[in-house]
């Protein structure tokens, strides 16, 4: 299988992932630039730093702090251009005062992922939400 199939498959994982885990008892999960409940398959998975920034696509470590990815409502994720400004607010309100800049500063490192790097965190996360 190519790299960008292993992209592709990634991608949906980490996003069923996200917005999964977020969704409350009654599987509603909250947009977190504007706050809008809807039923967690009804969201995006909204980046702050764009996904063609390949050090932070997958970023998603909370007990790090540290996360590139959030639920979004479709209106801000997509109607809005992903509202970076306001994500950034949010991720210094939730995770500490620097935080969008410090993931500003790794989404601009270079970053190579290798085909076994793409599959094992692939692999982690669909472990993740069969938990």
């Amino acid at each position: 299988m190519g790299k960008s199939q292993e992209i592709k498959k990634l991608d949906a994982a980490l996003s069923k992932y996200v917005r999964s885990s977020n969704a409350d008892h009654t599987g509603r999960a909250t947009c977190f630039t504007c706050g809008v409940m809807k039923p967690w398959k009804q969201m995006d998975c909204g980046h702050f730093m764009s996904r063609s920034k390949y050090a932070t696509r997958w970023l998603y470590d909370l007990d790090a702090g540290l996360t590139n990815v959030q639920p979004q409502c479709k209106r801000c994720n997509m109607t809005n251009g992903g509202q970076q400004y306001l994500y950034g607010k949010r991720l210094d309100e939730i995770y500490g005062e620097g935080t969008a800049e410090r993931i500003v500063t790794m989404s601009n490192q270079p970053s190579k992922h290798s085909i076994v790097d793409l599959v094992r965190w692939r692999k982690e996360y669909e472990g993740k939400l069969k938990a």
